[in-house]
């Protein structure tokens, strides 16, 4: 059974925008064949703890000598995200913007999945996720810039899991609030809500 990991971390469970944008895609994604499901992680009710030793940032032989070895918890922990992402046909964030960030909590997901010799560098031809296709969906009331590339959300996924990583990255943004001034960039739900569908239909 093929299957679309769904990635939500906003902190509002009531009238979030990134939840609904990402519960549409889902549906939509899983309604292109019987053989499709959904397999999702709330990273805000049910986070992860924060990466607990640098040393998984590598495999076991490329650690550095003096990194703290993780736990076996820890380590369980990580396998269990890799073989997740690895499995996925698909990958589906939703990442509000907090204080110009992601939430601390879509952080760790990319601390614990982001591995130096299991799926980087590409330059050494460590590239098992090549082509897996990833949408990010930002929300924010603040007009932020047009590039998702240098998005201050957007920004880190396009690098890692797009760059280190050879993921196929899509990001949009949708904002909230009106444009404060004339001019400002503004992508308001309803526009963003079809390219984002597009984009899974695809």
């Amino acid at each position: 059974m093929a299957y679309l990991l769904q990635l939500d971390s906003s902190a509002n469970l009531s009238s979030s925008t990134t939840r609904r944008l990402t519960a549409e895609a889902a549906e939509r994604w899983a309604s292109g064949g019987r053989d499709r499901e959904i397999r999702r992680r709330d990273l805000h009710t049910d986070p992860l703890p924060h990466l607990p030793t640098n040393a998984l940032h590598f495999i076991a032989p490329r650690r550095p000598e003096d990194a703290v070895a993780p736990s076996q918890e820890a380590q369980r922990l990580q396998d269990e995200l890799l073989e997740e992402l690895a499995g996925a046909a698909a990958v589906l964030i939703g990442s509000p913007m907090y204080n110009y960030s992601m939430p601390s909590t879509l952080k760790a997901w990319l601390d614990y999945v982001h591995v130096i010799g299991a799926n980087s560098p590409v330059g050494e031809g460590i590239d098992p996720l090549r082509s897996k296709p990833v949408t990010v969906v930002s929300a924010r009331s603040t007009p932020t810039g047009v590039d998702p590339r240098t998005d201050f959300v957007l920004g880190p996924f396009f690098a890692i899991l797009g760059g280190f990583m050879s993921m196929d990255v899509e990001g949009f943004v949708v904002h909230t609030d009106p444009p404060a001034a004339a001019g400002d960039f503004h992508r308001p739900y309803d526009v963003v809500r079809a390219e984002v569908l597009a984009s899974i239909d695809r």
